[in-house]
């Protein structure tokens, strides 16, 4: 029940927002069309075309909204303004590029200046006060009943989806459930313990929607309440708390019209998006490899032969993509005959000759990484590969650990740009680095990997507090 109401009321903002749309830019043709010369007669065809691309770039933007952002923007100014300029701007920028390609000089600069900020305006003002009660008018004005069946201590899981429930039309009059009275959340009475579902129902006809908001631990009794609910005609809805029991979050999908599920998401199984970010990975990397990596090479090696003698590159063993072993490079920044080379860089080190000091703190020892990323064996973003030893020490305490291996390592990542690179000095800062990295690749998307980029550009010119 609450599936297509949410769509329905997606559908129907997204069909008010196009008539507002329509009434401001034919409002702006008209009134320059009488008040001033700017727009021509025959002008007519342009303004249409115009129209049309605008009308369809909106629509498809808000397509790709969540329906979060859509069921809040009446929460407030800000929210609106938030959730309307983004659509505008991209609806914006491809219409003037529409133009730009056309050659299209008909179409009145003045006019473009006029209407953009009017349908902002419409578009926040129309959202915060008015699109609430258009959504309401679609659904009536008389609520439907709906009785919540379960557990009361899980009522905290659903509460969002029960404030919004009411903007779906749905009223909750009680719940049925076995706990004790000091158990039950104020304003919600008990009408009887779920094993009395029919006489609930016998007593309350007026109740035409149930609410599971947890699974028992019988599951066999789920099966009797479902054919009592639609015995009694009322529509049913479940909430699956798979994932709370599994303690993880779910990933649900259909294969060959098979449900399936999975325990993340993970974009980067998608060929097409591999292939963007190898695209990505060599736009970057490639540049690097032949301009600025020569000239670093001679800056590293003259320092080395003044301060600590001996091999350009610092190698070691990685493991990669899958656990797979790669050796890694960088330009060496410690005196050569250092026996403990497992153990962490940390501040003040004895074992960083002086130039490696600033190397360290500006990245640029990770520059022969590139070479890593040319080779397939790295990307630019990506979760830091670590020494083997790490890796074995840090899966003993984290069962989620091995998990970064299922994306390429990178030369920076999501858990960096946040503060956490370098030493991993204490337990906390080992499991938000493991979880920024699984955020990394349950959320990938080539956005994220630009933004990672340019907020690690940012660092690499003011060096955080950990950089050393």
């Amino acid at each position: 029940m609450f599936q297509h109401r949410e769509l329905g009321l997606v559908q129907a903002f997204q069909v008010c927002a196009a008539i507002v749309i329509t009434l401001v830019f034919w409002g702006c043709y008209i009134g320059l069309r009488m008040g001033t010369s700017v727009i021509l007669p025959g002008m007519m065809p342009h303004y249409l075309s115009l129209y049309i691309f605008l009308i369809l770039t909106l629509i498809l933007s808000f397509l790709r909204s969540k329906q979060y952002d859509i069921l809040s923007v009446s929460s407030g100014i800000m929210e609106s303004h938030r959730f309307v300029w983004p659509h505008l701007l991209f609806s914006g920028a491809l219409s003037l590029v529409f133009l730009a390609l056309l050659w299209d000089t008909r179409v009145s600069r003045f006019f473009l200046v006029l209407y953009f900020p009017a349908v902002y305006l419409a578009l926040v003002l129309f959202s915060r006060f008015l699109a609430l009660d258009i959504l309401r008018f679609f659904l009536g004005r008389n609520a439907q009943k709906m009785l919540l069946v379960g557990n009361p201590a899980e009522l905290a899981y659903v509460s969002p989806l029960l404030e919004k429930s009411r903007l779906f039309g749905f009223e909750a009059v009680g719940i049925a459930t076995d706990a004790t009275p000091d158990q039950l959340p104020r304003g919600l009475p008990c009408l009887g313990a779920p094993d009395n579902l029919s006489e609930i129902l016998h007593q309350h006809p007026e109740i035409g929607n149930l609410f599971f908001i947890g699974s028992p631990r019988d599951r066999r009794r789920l099966g009797d309440w479902l054919r009592m609910a639609e015995a009694h005609g009322c529509r049913v809805s479940l909430v699956n708390d798979l994932d709370i029991f599994l303690q993880r979050r779910l990933s649900y999908f259909q294969c060959d019209n098979i449900d399936l599920i999975e325990l993340r998401q993970e974009p980067l199984q998608n060929v097409i998006n591999r292939a963007i970010k190898r695209t990505l990975d060599i736009v970057v990397s490639l540049p690097v490899v032949c301009f600025v990596l020569p000239l670093l090479m001679v800056v590293v090696w003259f320092f080395q032969r003044l301060q600590a003698p001996g091999p350009l590159f610092f190698r070691q063993t990685r493991s990669g993509l899958d656990n797979r072993r790669f050796v890694i490079l960088k330009f060496r920044t410690m005196y050569v005959g250092n026996s403990d080379s497992a153990r962490q860089a940390s501040a003040g080190d004895t074992r960083v000759y002086p130039a490696g000091r600033f190397f360290r703190r500006f990245s640029l020892d990770e520059f022969p990484q590139f070479l890593n990323v040319l080779s397939g064996h790295m990307s630019v973003v990506g979760p830091r590969p670590h020494m083997i030893e790490h890796d074995t020490l840090f899966s003993e305490r984290m069962s989620n650990y091995p998990i970064r291996g299922f994306v390429k390592p990178g030369i920076t990542g999501l858990a960096q740009i946040h503060g956490f690179r370098g030493e991993t000095a204490t337990p906390e800062a080992i499991v938000r680095r493991v979880e920024y990295d699984i955020d990394y690749i349950e959320k990938w998307e080539p956005v994220l990997d630009l933004r990672i980029l340019w907020r690690t550009a940012v660092h690499i010119i003011r060096p955080p507090k950990t950089a050393y």
